[in-house]
């Protein structure tokens, strides 16, 4: 069984409730399936909601600090962070229209990927 569908997990850290809604809203209306996951406040939650869900990447929307070791923590899973100042992501964005163009580059490389629930 493969995925149809290129599958993300938006998660908030250190900004408001809701702030992932228009990131959300964009990449369903480009084709993306998307799980909003809300605030979380740690990295280990993170973890746990990937590990959970199952996604190709996870996106994090932050205000001024952003999740320290996320990226060791998370190796096989593709993060991009939205927000401002300096990441240590290597996919960092300022705007959520960066990002979004960048998740459409990467579902022409992913789609036909199976899931890890079938691997």
């Amino acid at each position: 069984m493969t995925r149809r569908l290129l599958r993300v997990v938006l998660a908030e850290f250190d900004v408001p409730d809701g702030s992932a809604a228009e990131a959300e809203r964009a990449l369903r209306d480009d084709g993306v399936e998307v799980v909003y996951a809300g605030r979380l406040d740690t990295v280990e939650q993170m973890v746990r909601t990937v590990e959970q869900e199952d996604p190709d990447i996870l996106g994090v929307l932050r205000g001024e600090s952003e999740p320290e070791g996320l990226a060791e923590t998370l190796p096989g899973v593709l993060l991009f962070a939205v927000g401002n100042g300096p990441s240590g992501f290597d996919n960092a964005f300022e705007s959520l229209e960066e990002a979004a163009i960048w998740v459409s580059g990467v579902r022409s490389h992913t789609v036909e990927t199976p899931s890890d629930r079938v691997r």
